[in-house]
């Protein structure tokens, strides 16, 4: 894969570089919260009773749909995170694989879950896609560890002093909310981008690349809301990211990328994932008929 840099833009600890590939645009999918909205698709509990790390998508429409890992599912009998990354048949039934973020309720809000404007912060998508690798190596699942996401959320809480009856993540985020879309304020999306590096002080936090400069648009702001949980609080040091370094470090992974050992699974739904994990990163791509759809890769320190 070719990558170019696009530009560099930093706010106190948060940097990020926005990137260019080569073979883009080459399929049409759409985002889920807009099929959401549109009611192209329906997202529900997979049995009155529920089950805590499953539930089930009706995709009604003619169109592919596409999910990404750490995408945050508000209602139904509790919020939940997806385990990986999903591209939906046209006029499908899946059954997907979930994590809870709201470990107090266990009761109904709603029959139907919608969309939220923020994914999950950058190191609990880490933690989780950690785990999922594991367990695919193990038992062919896509599962995380439970009792560590309730973690992570109760860090959160502690970490903004932020109160939620629910122990709900979307809790803990709404609280913050002006803090965290003004601090991502300064950050502009480049029209012609499809891909993010985030970076934390000096350390490489996040990429993820998408194959439609649309689909990323839509998952810009989400991906800042994510991050500026773990940055906001940081104030700007002397370690902080330079741009000649963070160019290089973003770009440094692709040439990586091509030598890293790659174990592969078959998708959720549409397509294979192809996972990797080093010393320092965690994540995996999801292809489907040569397809890019998205390459996430997530700091695992």
């Amino acid at each position: 894969m070719e990558a170019k840099v696009l530009s560099f833009q930093k706010n106190q600890a948060l940097g990020i570089v926005q990137i260019c590939t080569d073979n883009k645009d080459t399929f049409s999918y759409i985002p889920g919260d807009a099929a959401i909205k549109e009611k192209k698709i329906e997202v529900m509990e997979i049995s009155e009773s529920g089950s805590v790390n499953n539930i089930n998508i009706l995709n009604h429409s003619k169109d592919f749909v596409f999910f990404m890992d750490g995408d945050i599912l508000v209602g139904a009998k509790q919020n939940r995170v997806l385990n990986t990354s999903v591209l939906l048949f046209p006029e499908s039934k899946t059954n997907i694989p979930v994590s809870c973020i709201e470990s107090g309720r266990w009761r109904y809000s709603g029959t139907r879950f919608s969309g939220s404007d923020y994914s999950a912060p950058l190191q609990m998508r880490s933690a989780k896609a950690h785990q999922v690798k594991k367990n695919l190596e193990m038992k062919e699942a896509y599962e995380a560890d439970q009792g560590i996401m309730w973690r992570r959320v109760r860090d959160y809480e502690k970490s903004y002093n932020a109160f939620s009856e629910t122990s709900n993540l979307s809790d803990i985020y709404d609280s913050n909310k002006d803090n965290f879309e003004s601090f991502i304020k300064i950050f502009e999306c480049e029209k012609d981008a499809n891909g993010i590096a985030v970076f934390m002080k000096n350390k490489l936090l996040s990429l993820d690349f998408f194959n439609r400069t649309d689909i990323f648009n839509g998952y810009f702001p989400k991906i800042l809301k994510g991050a500026a949980m773990e940055a906001y609080s940081m104030k700007d040091t002397e370690k902080s990211m330079e741009e000649a370094e963070a160019k290089y470090k973003a770009l440094d992974f692709f040439d990586k990328f091509d030598t890293m050992k790659i174990d592969i699974h078959k998708g959720v739904c549409a397509g294979e994932e192809r996972r990797f994990e080093t010393e320092e990163l965690t994540g995996f791509e999801l292809v489907y008929n040569d397809n890019l759809i998205h390459l996430t890769a997530l700091n695992l320190k």
